[in-house]
């Protein structure tokens, strides 16, 4: 606590939430103020409702009133969000995982109430707070200010804050202040800022029937929107509509509260939920207020002794719920901001608070303009301004997890007071707050770093380029004739007909038909060395595969990532995985840095996604694969092959109905044991990569053991350092040689993705010794072939991985 210094006082005007939770601030650091309040009560009934979120809850529960919030709410649990003609578009539980990630929860109660707390806890620093006492004027001098009230009183201080709301005499008197000191331009440009698109209709009724309490209700349709938030026996509820233009300054309408049924008369029958209508709330109401809802984010939130906090100096719709938060956190960093001004000198000159409040100043701005962006945004898209938030909520359903993270994102980077300790509270959460401790923060590679990096996966894409294009343009000229006159002849003389259609489907038929000619001489038996190696590549492909998927599976992936495996694996059947995959590996290098998956189980991969994966891999890919080779018929083999080159595709749909089942299993036991359920996440990763090595060790040694005795191993594999430069002089020969190719550098830029993984690892302080990891890998290939390599290369990361989440749980 910074010792009490009774030459320094700070004028707080405006007895609002802003303006009290400074005046906690301050007395914690046992800095002097006086509140100014204009109106006769400090806890007017005004008919509004305020939330609370984690980062505004965290500094509330430094100043000890926390606790006295908890007994007037009840927490929200579950959000629901529907469409204006009663559709269900999404249902989650964001408020609890918030709770679980930032300690705190999502609550709402009367902003009536929340006052009379603050000022409960103010003790006998309540003499300070003085209403009816409306100022009228400021005035600026070298050492100190002086605000002058409505009742002819004046009162002194060294600084004056101004917490008086969207309105704001203190705003309006720093405006003159800055023109006469030669500021007339930017204040022209403040004076611009503020706008309004919206109006709403705000209230809190009495317990309505159909709701149940925890629950949070948002209606999106078309030009308006509901919020609907059920709390201790009471509803909170707020009716947005979009006012067809855009209103300027002093041009914002102020409503007659006396038409407020005519402004909600057609609206009353719209949904909020699909069986409560919005009349059953409204009708309920013991409050109701129409305002317009203002906008602004000014630029200059301070200058000399004159500083603005909350909806003063960052007015944003109330969609979002950061408004008030917002302002506990500007309260409270102004505090921080305060003291650290006295502790450094006792001369208080306006320079010295001028530099001291723009360092403040710049570090809020940077964290309110993306908040205020946001609110801005989530405003339009709830009421579906535009096309581009009518093609938004169709995807809503597929971003619950990405929400969820926004929201966090914002909830972490929030301040604290820094003269209090934190509390137990805020130390258990699972995602930690940036300011609570730096050092245990993962830190990743910056972005420069990571696409330095990506330069080795550069190279892998330049030599398959440099090897496989110059390959497969010398063996395309040696299939033509074969497409040409519609047949091929194995060497057993066995003849098979090209024309014959395997998709009935003629586009299928003509992007695939040269494809799979190009199997032809492996898996019939003619190339017994290209037999060998190919029997090998499609096996580890089905693991290489897998593995992106499951990447893209975690709880903190994304459809994006989802659609970036199956397009990438698509992509690879008609390139070449040689090709696709280090371009693959690139991207998931980049979007995903290992150090973001620690929190919040983000690196989880449900048990019934690992498990179904594997089923639906066993069907899709290693059944056709396996079949290719070893069914007796070549025109079977043929057909086989024609069904495994779609195995991109088909693995994923036939996951989809696998995974019904296992999900709805698998929810039930996350609501009977989490533990139990992040135990058994981390065995169904183990069974499902260790069934891939298997798949693959099998697979090599048995290709090994029946490899032509004559042919090396390294033969098999490896087409030479300067193969590509070699003339190709038959069809099966080029065709070998390209895929040997092929399989070399899809599987080496796998392993150039592990490394940059596991340096990840090492860099968060895993204990892994370079030489060990690489001898277990050469082993591994030459012992149990590269994909067995691969698949448990990926396996030993998950197991790290898992281990560092655990500790940050």
């Amino acid at each position: 606590m910074v010792t009490q210094n009774p030459k320094f006082r700070v004028l707080i005007v405006g007895g609002s939430v802003t303006g009290l939770t400074l005046a906690h601030c301050l007395a914690k650091n046992g800095i002097e103020f006086t509140l100014l309040e204009a109106g006769k009560e400090i806890a007017p009934q005004v008919g509004a409702s305020i939330g609370i979120f984690p980062n505004g809850g965290r500094i509330l529960d430094q100043l000890g009133i926390f606790d006295d919030i908890m007994q007037q709410v009840e927490p929200l649990k579950k959000a629901s969000l529907w469409s204006g003609d009663k559709k269900l578009i999404l249902q989650s539980d964001s408020p609890q995982v918030l709770h679980e990630r930032h300690g705190y929860p999502v609550a709402f109660l009367e902003r009536q109430c929340l006052l009379e707390i603050l000022y409960k806890h103010l003790g006998h620093q309540q003499d300070n707070v003085l209403t009816n006492k409306r100022v009228i004027n400021i005035e600026h001098y070298s050492t100190h200010v002086v605000a002058h009230c409505a009742d002819d009183t004046s009162y002194e201080g060294d600084i004056v804050v101004g917490a008086d709301g969207i309105r704001s005499t203190v705003r309006k008197s720093m405006w003159t202040y800055m023109e006469n000191h030669g500021l007339q331009s930017q204040v022209q440009k403040e004076r611009a800022i503020m706008s309004s698109e919206y109006s709403c209709v705000f209230g809190i009724s009495k317990f309505t029937p159909g709701l149940k309490p925890g629950e949070s209700h948002r209606t999106f349709a078309e030009g308006y929107s509901f919020l609907t938030i059920v709390g201790k026996d009471k509803v909170y509820w707020f009716f947005f509509r979009y006012m067809n233009c855009k209103f300027d300054g002093d041009e914002i309408p102020r409503f007659d509260q006396k038409n407020i049924e005519e402004h909600v008369g057609p609206y009353l029958e719209k949904p909020i939920t699909d069986n409560v209508p919005f009349s059953e709330v409204y009708n309920r109401a013991t409050t109701r207020t129409h305002l317009a809802l203002e906008e602004a984010e000014y630029q200059h939130y301070c200058i000399d002794r004159w500083v603005c906090i909350g909806d003063s100096i960052h007015k944003m719709t109330p969609n979002l719920g950061q408004g008030g938060n917002s302002a506990i956190e500007s309260a409270a960093t102004l505090a921080n901001s305060i003291a650290k001004l006295i502790r450094s000198t006792f001369q208080f000159q306006t320079e010295d608070i001028h530099r001291s409040f723009k360092v403040w100043e710049a570090n809020r701005q940077q964290r309110m303009v993306g908040i205020s962006k946001s609110a801005h945004d989530l405003t339009r898209l709830e009421a579906i301004q535009s096309l581009k938030d009518r093609l938004k909520i169709y995807l809503i359903p597929y971003m619950s997890t990405q929400m969820i993270d926004r929201s966090s994102k914002f909830i972490i980077g929030a301040e604290r007071l820094d003269c209090v300790a934190l509390p137990p509270r805020s130390l258990q959460c699972s995602m930690p707050y940036k300011s609570d401790n730096k050092t245990c923060q993962p830190t990743s590679d910056t972005l420069w770093t990571r696409a330095l990096l990506c330069t080795q996966f550069v190279g892998c894409f330049a030599a398959a380029r440099a090897t496989m294009v110059p390959t497969i343009k010398q063996v395309r000229p040696l299939l033509v004739p074969y497409l040409e006159q519609g047949t091929w002849t194995a060497r057993n003389g066995e003849v098979v007909d090209l024309t014959l259609s395997l998709y009935h489907v003629p586009f299928l038929d003509n992007l695939f038909r040269p494809l799979i000619a190009c199997f032809l001489p492996s898996i019939s038996g003619s190339d017994m060395q290209s037999r060998t190696q190919m029997l090998c590549f499609i096996t580890d492909l089905g693991s290489v595969y897998g593995m992106w998927l499951l990447e893209s599976y975690r709880k903190g992936g994304s459809w994006p990532g989802v659609l970036l495996a199956i397009g990438m694996g698509t992509t690879f059947q008609l390139k070449g995985v040689g090709l696709i995959a280090p371009i693959f590996y690139m991207l998931d290098y980049l979007r995903v840095p290992l150090p973001h998956l620690l929190h919040d189980n983000r690196a989880e991969i449900a048990p019934a996604t690992s498990i179904s994966l594997l089923l639906a891999t066993l069907v899709g890919h290693h059944l056709p694969n396996f079949a290719c080779f070893l069914v007796p018929s070549l025109k079977d083999r043929r057909w086989w092959n024609a069904v495994w080159q779609l195995f991109p595709v088909t693995i994923p749909l036939i996951q989809v109905f696998m995974s019904y089942p296992r999900r709805r299993h698998a929810k039930a036991e996350h609501e009977a044991a989490k533990e139990k359920k992040d135990k058994t996440s981390m065995q169904s990763i183990r069974f499902t990569y260790g069934s891939f090595a298997l798949i693959s060790a099998l697979t090599f040694i048995y290709a090994r053991h029946s490899a032509p005795a004559e042919e090396s191993l390294a033969s098999i594999f490896w087409p030479g350092v300067s193969g590509h430069l070699l003339p190709v002089t038959s069809f099966e020969g080029g065709i070998a040689r390209f895929l040997q190719y092929d399989h070399i550098f899809s599987i080496g830029s796998g392993f150039v993705w592990l490394v940059l993984r596991f340096r990840e690892l090492k860099n968060l302080g895993a204990n892994i010794s370079w030489w060990k990891a690489i001898g277990a890998f050469i082993g591994t290939t030459w012992a149990l072939g590269s994909g067995t390599a691969f698949a448990l290369g990926w396996g030993w990361k998950e197991e790290l991985l898992n281990e560092f989440a655990t500790r940050n749980k």
